[in-house]
């Protein structure tokens, strides 16, 4: 008998797996609206007269803006996450945030273009933590680890889309107007249907009561658990300090890549607009790919080892990239960056929402917005480099961080557990077991 109150009654299997298909949708949206947004880089430029060498700088600033904003939204999102619940916060930002993009294929005044820019990456940054947030309480639903497959729709919407926003640069060139449009609109129609589905606040699962002992003394035991709770929550804010970091090198990686990537193949192996678009796609794709088999491996191997093998791949795609001789060579290195960053988000913001259930969206929130920086920081970096040796040696951050994060992720990810929180299983109509979100092995 629960000793709070009454015990919750376990959602309908069919309610819970409609709110995962609603997640799936979600992240099915943010990598659609991701790859609009880096097919149509060329045409943009276009638009804005930033073209070639001279444009570089003016871009860098726009991805700049777009990264300041994520970074906020990501943050500011959380608190309302975990009072409101996630149907109501995410379904705002799944009607919004695919219309934000339309005015920058209006504007040619560099001034209103960046706040357009800041105001894009509010809206992506906060749609990004809660829908993280609420496939972190699906999963827990279903007490097993299911957010790298809630992740594979994130680059099967890339993939997608890329492919239409390649079609679309090839025949509107000087502008992406058409693409921003008819995309934008179609992926929030979508986002206000799905939203329909997602949990509402009165539906997650409550966070495991913390074990309590007994003590003769009332008052020492409560000044002893006050000073527990101080550290507990220091070491929290450190641990999910430490996701971020990790999470950032993976970002400015996957950011340099989608707001660059274009670029940098049709100017360094002589490709047209079109293809140069197509191997942004195909990054997305070799995501889509890494993803469907996540979870099975966490399972089996462990996060760490995931983790750090998928350092490893990604550090060695960025080296052939930055090597290419060729298009297909460039495209090649693409594709092994989209198998090394596919599971590195996965995996770090859901230990970081099972490490405290209640918290989720202020934990994930502080995750998200310290990864976010890297799209803060990488443009103003890339742009240094590009500035400085030539867009030729645009991978070379990603060499660098995703070599550290090789090094250095595993020992991060051994602190918090790989079980998640148990309730009722959708799938199989019984009710299980209430677990520790997780739990601090060393």
């Amino acid at each position: 008998m629960d000793i709070t109150g009454c015990q919750p009654q376990p959602l309908p299997p069919a309610r819970v797996r409609k709110a995962r298909l609603a997640t799936f949708i979600g992240f099915f949206q943010l990598g659609a609206m991701i790859l609009v947004w880096s097919t149509s880089t060329t045409p943009l430029r276009n638009h804005l007269g930033w073209d070639g060498a001279q444009g570089d700088s003016d871009f860098g600033m726009l991805a700049l803006a777009i990264g300041i904003g994520s970074a906020v939204g990501c943050f500011v999102i959380g608190p309302f996450l975990d009072r409101f619940g996630p149907r109501r916060t995410a379904t705002l930002t799944m009607v919004v945030y695919p219309l934000a993009y339309i005015p920058l294929a209006f504007l040619q005044e560099f001034g209103a273009t960046i706040l357009i820019g800041v105001l894009v990456g509010l809206w992506r940054g906060a749609g990004d933590t809660a829908l993280n947030a609420h496939g972190v309480q699906v999963e827990r639903h279903y007490g097993q680890p299911i957010m790298s497959a809630f992740h594979a729709a994130y680059p099967a919407g890339g993939f997608l889309l890329g492919l239409v926003g390649s079609a679309f640069a090839r025949h509107y060139a000087s502008s992406p107007a058409m693409s921003y449009i008819v995309l934008g609109v179609l992926m929030s129609v979508v986002g206000l249907l799905a939203g329909r589905w997602l949990l509402g606040q009165d539906e997650l699962l409550p966070a495991p009561a913390p074990a309590q002992r007994e003590t003769p003394a009332a008052k020492d035991t409560k000044t002893s658990e006050d000073a527990k709770a101080s550290k507990a929550t220091t070491a929290t804010v450190l641990l999910m300090l430490g996701f971020g970091v990790l999470l950032l090198g993976s970002m400015l990686s996957e950011g340099s890549l989608l707001d660059w990537g274009q670029e940098f193949v049709r100017r360094t192996t002589g490709a047209d607009a079109a293809l140069a678009a197509t191997g942004v796609s195909l990054y997305s794709g070799a995501q889509f790919v890494g993803r469907l088999f996540g979870d099975r491996l966490a399972n089996r191997f462990g996060p760490r080892v995931v983790v750090g093998a998928s350092g490893v791949i990604g550090a060695a795609g960025a080296l052939v990239a930055l090597s290419a001789a060729t298009t297909y060579l460039a495209l090649t290195g693409f594709v092994l960056m989209g198998l090394g960053l596919s599971c590195m988000a996965p995996l770090m913001l859901s230990a970081a929402g099972r490490y405290d259930p209640a918290n989720a969206g202020r934990n994930i929130g502080l995750v998200n917005a310290v990864g976010f920086c890297g799209m803060l920081v990488g443009p103003a970096a890339i742009t240094l480099v590009v500035d400085a040796f030539g867009i030729r040696w645009m991978p070379v951050l990603s060499v660098l961080l995703l070599g550290l994060i090789a090094l250095c992720g595993p020992l991060l990810m051994r602190t918090v557990s790989t079980t998640p929180s148990r309730g009722p299983d959708p799938d199989g109509g019984g009710a299980g077991q209430q677990e520790a979100a997780a739990e601090v092995v060393s």
